[in-house]
């Protein structure tokens, strides 16, 4: 997935349909799922914008480390690149974000309903 690319739809109603959009969220699982690369977003959700010097300030890699997580995160279309003279200011790109939630909380909900119905002396003891 490119930086530039639309969130895709969140339906799930056939294999195929279902097999795309858990494709794209996986990605974006993976896109997260470094420490370094969460920190990143939280630092541009706090800064709105933030040139690579600014985030390799904030953490404690090399420049040449931050700028691979950027890029992960940028291929994701987690963020963009607004390119200025020669410094690039990374922004969140929060209509792919907002997409994640909603596909997030999609997965969870459903696989909230497959689950087996607890036994009714589980149910007992957990109320």
């Amino acid at each position: 997935m490119s930086g530039t690319q639309a969130p895709p739809e969140t339906a799930c109603t056939a294999t195929k349909a279902c097999l795309e959009s858990c494709e794209e969220l996986a990605a974006i699982f993976r896109a997260l799922g470094h420490p370094a690369r969460l920190a990143i977003v939280k630092k541009l959700a706090l800064s709105n914008e933030a040139c690579c010097g600014e985030i390799v300030n904030h953490l404690p890699l090399a420049q040449s480390t931050v700028s691979q997580h950027l890029q992960v995160l940028k291929d994701a279309g987690l963020l963009t690149c607004d390119t200025r003279g020669r410094n690039c200011h990374y922004v969140l790109n929060w209509e792919m974000i907002a997409w994640a939630e909603r596909c997030s909380a999609d997965f969870w909900a459903r696989l909230d309903t497959a689950r087996p119905a607890a036994p009714a002396a589980e149910r007992a003891t957990s109320e």
